[in-house]
């Protein structure tokens, strides 16, 4: 005999919750990164800006740009987080800062002890800015792009 071929009640119901919980995930990533890369952007140790105002967005590899562009609030940086595609699961995203002293903001290297500090344009005088290696922005911590990955990752696991 012939197998009876019955449709499956509520198939269509069950697709959409599906996609909809998908939906609701890729929001709440995409969500989580941008907060993420906004914070990542404004505890940037800024002198000029220079560094602050050089992050950027790109999908798949990582960008190998630079601009003079300096801005103390890091709106060219803000401005390529917002470029965050529509869609975030399943694709590498990354934020890169090509800037030579990158590095040395995130990971020290600032000498150690400080002899005589960075000359101040503005008041004539040398002033010490960094402390065991690390900017005094930073508050002690040892670097910022780490701690606010941290963050992140803790936050996603949540969700």
């Amino acid at each position: 005999g012939k197998a009876a071929v019955m449709p499956l009640k509520g198939l269509k119901g069950v697709k959409l919750a599906i996609d909809q919980l998908e939906q609701s995930a890729n929001d709440n990533v995409r969500g989580v990164y941008l907060a993420g890369l906004k914070n990542i952007v404004q505890e940037t140790p800024a002198d000029t800006g220079r560094a602050r105002n050089n992050w950027f967005l790109s999908v798949t590899a990582p960008s190998n740009k630079t601009t003079t562009s300096a801005s103390i609030g890091g709106g060219g940086s803000l401005s390529q987080a917002s470029k965050m595609p529509k869609r975030v699961l399943g694709k590498k995203i990354f934020f890169t800062n090509n800037l030579p002293y990158t590095g040395v903001l995130e990971y020290g290297g600032f000498p150690k002890p400080v002899k005589k500090g960075s000359y101040i344009k503005r008041s004539g005088e040398y002033e010490k800015l960094s402390e065991n290696g690390y900017s005094k922005q930073l508050k002690g911590a040892k670097g910022w792009v780490r701690i606010n990955l941290k963050r992140m990752q803790s936050k996603i696991k949540k969700l």
